[in-house]
């Protein structure tokens, strides 16, 4: 039996209405902080009413009321993660990138996005870049093709994994802001990634949507590992071409300079977590 037929709310509602809720708390707690929180804050009771009146009047009496059901959390998520730009000082008013440049210093001896450049190339750019721009095709391909084989009951367990790690991810960046290395390491930065297409388009893709302060964890990274489990678990064609893509997304984050090699570690952390607990879930309510 479809999910629909059990419950009127679905554990991807619960869950998004929680992460709303917290940052309604956050905003009447430390909103004092950010000039705009009322604004922000109207702005998610006005998510809240939406989510609220999707629930309780699409009966999916019609195909588009069925989709728009099962697929208003994988819209929702840009809007949110959007928001995360202005929400990101709403604790802490600084960057905690010297820390991470630090550990990583210590750790590793160089600052893993300057010492790529010693392998820097057009077509390893190109490549790279690619790698990191398929994600954000990953998660939707893979959800739009198990609800056309009507796996429902698989979608929405990976619709709930995928916002587990997203809203982690979003609460990372608030109570641990990063701006990342292309702001923080700029001035170490000795050459410009150049390409004649997909480098290009990637800094196109990140300046158009892309945050400042949305790195740890790696958002980008937790979720690709979520689709690639997935999809060997349940689209084994999908996987054998995804895969190549979400492997090298992993290295490619830190090589285009979006990301931290913490920021990566963490954002696997996180995905084992979103997966666990999806699992989780999975027993009692799928």
């Amino acid at each position: 039996m479809p999910l629909e037929g059990k419950k009127l709310f679905w554990p991807i509602d619960v869950l998004t209405l929680g992460y709303n809720s917290s940052i309604i708390l956050l905003l009447l707690v430390f909103g004092h902080n950010l000039d705009n929180w009322k604004f922000l804050l109207f702005y998610n009771l006005l998510i809240t009413a939406v989510i609220l009146f999707i629930v309780f009047t699409f009966s999916h009496t019609s195909n588009w009321q069925k989709f728009i059901r099962y697929f208003y959390p994988m819209i929702l998520f840009t809007f949110l993660y959007e928001e995360t730009a202005s929400l990101v000082h709403i604790i802490f008013p600084a960057w905690f990138d010297y820390r991470i440049n630090a550990l990583e210093k210590q750790l590793l001896g160089v600052y893993p996005t300057v010492w790529l450049e010693k392998i820097v190339s057009v077509p390893l750019n190109e490549f790279m870049s690619l790698s990191y721009f398929s994600y954000y095709f990953l998660f939707p391909i893979l959800g739009i093709a198990l609800y056309l084989k009507k796996e429902y009951k698989v979608f929405n367990q990976f619709l709930f994994t995928i916002a587990v790690a997203f809203y982690i991810s979003y609460l990372g960046f608030l109570l641990y802001p990063v701006e990342g290395p292309r702001y923080a390491l700029s001035n170490f930065h000795t050459l410009e990634l150049q390409g004649p297409l997909f480098t290009p388009l990637a800094k196109w893709v990140i300046d158009l949507g892309g945050i400042q302060g949305g790195c740890m964890p790696s958002s980008h990274v937790a979720v690709a590992l979520i689709v690639l489990i997935f999809a060997f678990r349940h689209h084994k064609r999908l996987f054998y071409i995804l895969s190549p893509f979400i492997l090298t997304l992993f290295v490619g984050t830190v090589y285009c300079r979006f990301h931290y090699a913490s920021d990566v570690v963490a954002g696997i952390l996180v995905g084992g977590l979103a997966l666990w607990l999806g699992e989780k879930v999975d027993k009692k309510n799928f």
